[in-house]
């Protein structure tokens, strides 16, 4: 055996990489051996090779997909693996958030109790949806104007799914109010919400600051709470009442 060789075992050792990893990836034809002995099927790999093994040892270390892995070794200075690292580095950013979302709920679970749900027996309006036309925009918007905090409500490997989330799911109280717009499937026309405000007064002139048109200045209605009306910047009414 050259010098040069290594066998699969003080391959994988110094590579930093498994013998089963080796084998996995000489199946897929990501890292190959050398030479393969015809009589015995052993494995031999250069020390060459060193260099493609630790950067696929480091991208697997970074949960790379194995797809994307192929392509970044075979190209690693390509304008396509810069989009798959970027694509990936979007990825871990959205799973540590919702990891942190998953610690926060634990150790609320941990110091307040498991709450438990109730099954509703009735049918209850659950979810709203407004149509808009630059959902960032809308998020800055509705947070400016009103104090809502926009919040992962469905992980995916692909993507996160915001909106505003009040209550708990299954519990009285729960509501969801979801940013549209014309890439939904469900994408409806202007819409009209209404929002139970701790203080009218303010909330009506922090809308406007924060880019509202006033539709129905504050005013009291027989019959009615105290309340006003503003649209956003989507043309989508917002009344607010008093609370």
């Amino acid at each position: 055996m050259s010098d040069d060789l290594l066998n699969v075992g003080p391959f994988a050792k110094r590579a930093g990489l498994s013998v089963h990893a080796l084998r996995h990836y000489d199946a897929l034809g990501l890292l190959k051996p050398t030479e393969v002995d015809p009589d015995t099927g052993y494995r031999r790999y250069s020390t060459s090779l060193f260099t493609t093994a630790r950067l696929i040892a480091d991208l697997r270390w970074l949960d790379v997909p194995l797809p994307d892995v192929r392509d970044i070794v075979a190209a690693p200075s390509s304008d396509r693996v810069r989009a798959l690292l970027e694509s990936h580095a979007d990825r871990l950013v959205r799973t540590r958030k919702h990891l942190d979302q998953q610690i926060a709920q634990c150790s609320a679970y941990a110091s307040e109790g498991v709450p438990m749900p109730t099954v509703a027996t009735t049918v209850v309006p659950v979810q709203l949806k407004i149509r808009v036309a630059d959902k960032d925009r809308a998020r800055r918007f509705y947070e400016d104007a009103f104090g809502l905090a926009a919040q992962v409500i469905r992980h995916t490997e692909d993507a996160d799914y915001d909106g505003y989330l009040f209550g708990d799911y299954g519990q009285p109280g729960f509501f969801l109010l979801l940013l549209v717009d014309d890439t939904d499937f469900d994408c409806p026309g202007r819409s009209t919400l209404g929002l139970l405000v701790p203080d009218l007064d303010t909330i009506h002139h922090q809308a406007l600051a924060a880019g509202a048109t006033e539709t129905v200045p504050i005013t009291d209605a027989e019959g009615m709470p105290r309340a006003s009306a503003v649209t956003d910047l989507d043309g989508n009414w917002v009344w607010l009442y008093q609370g």
